[in-house]
């Protein structure tokens, strides 16, 4: 039998290993983070899939997984010059199968697989290309989770004290402008503490912060719009107390997007390594 503190057990357990999992493989850095993070952005698509069929499309994980590994190759291996290639082959072996089909909704049904695949390839190729930014990827990494951690709680913490207006009610009813702004000043506060004690310094952490205050809640927005479409709860139950994993790095993924051109910018070049 289930109860509220075996929930809470679970929930505890589940996010010490989420934290352990990632500091290991974070430590090891290069490719050891770019396969965890390659394997979770395939296991996300996966549940994207099943929340886009539960929503009423007929999705193709293929091209969601095919469009999702050319994005994510793309950003993360640049020099290699293949995402335009693998993105074209993607789209016309796609598009050619949806045209045997010819049914009513054939094309709604490819676009949301595309846009799908695309758009959690793309912002993870983002994450993994965190860890090999220079000088140590390590640090932005560091910085991504800090000032994460830090506006989710300030802002769940201040929504359900203060909050009074609400950010985007027909989306997240839970999510207010006071929680917002808190998690923004917490975030902030987070990159300056750490830029203290990093190579990049304090300004270039409080920019961090306060971008990724002000812009990863869009992940978290976009996601529960796409289960609010679903009439689902969570993106799936992979992870006992906290659901999918797509539940977990929703914001991450935009966190990881904003703090890799802050990191390339500071850096002194548009190029990745």
């Amino acid at each position: 039998m289930r109860t509220p503190s075996n929930d809470l057990a679970a929930r505890l357990a589940s996010g010490a290993a989420i934290v352990v999992v990632t500091v290991v493989f974070g430590a090891l850095g290069g490719w050891w983070f770019t396969l965890l993070v390659a394997v979770v952005i395939a296991r996300t698509t996966y549940e994207l899939w099943r929340l886009l069929s539960r929503a009423g499309y007929q999705p193709s994980l293929a091209v969601a997984l095919g469009t999702a590994a050319a994005a994510f190759i793309g950003v993360r291996l640049p020099n290699l010059f293949i995402f335009i290639p693998a993105l074209t082959l993607v789209l016309l072996v796609s598009l050619a199968r949806q045209l045997q089909r010819a049914q009513a909704r054939t094309f709604g049904d490819w676009a949301v697989s595309f846009a799908g695949g695309f758009y959690l390839g793309w912002t993870g190729g983002h994450l993994a290309e965190l860890i090999v930014l220079p000088p140590d990827g390590r640090w932005w990494l560091a910085l991504t989770l800090a000032t994460l951690w830090s506006a989710d709680s300030m802002a769940y913490v201040f929504g359900r004290l203060l909050g009074r207006h609400k950010l985007a009610p027909a989306i997240s009813p839970g999510k207010t402008w006071e929680g917002y702004i808190a998690g923004v000043i917490a975030s902030t506060v987070a990159g300056v503490i750490l830029g203290l004690f990093a190579p990049f310094g304090a300004p270039v952490g409080a920019i961090a912060g306060i971008l990724v205050g002000a812009l990863s809640p869009l992940g978290d927005l976009i996601e529960s719009m796409i289960k609010r479409q679903a009439h689902a709860k969570d993106s799936g139950n992979l992870i006992p107390g906290h659901g999918g994993l797509f539940d977990r790095i929703d914001s991450l993924l935009w966190a990881s997007v904003v703090v890799t051109y802050v990191a390339v910018i500071a850096s002194g070049t548009f190029q990745f390594p």
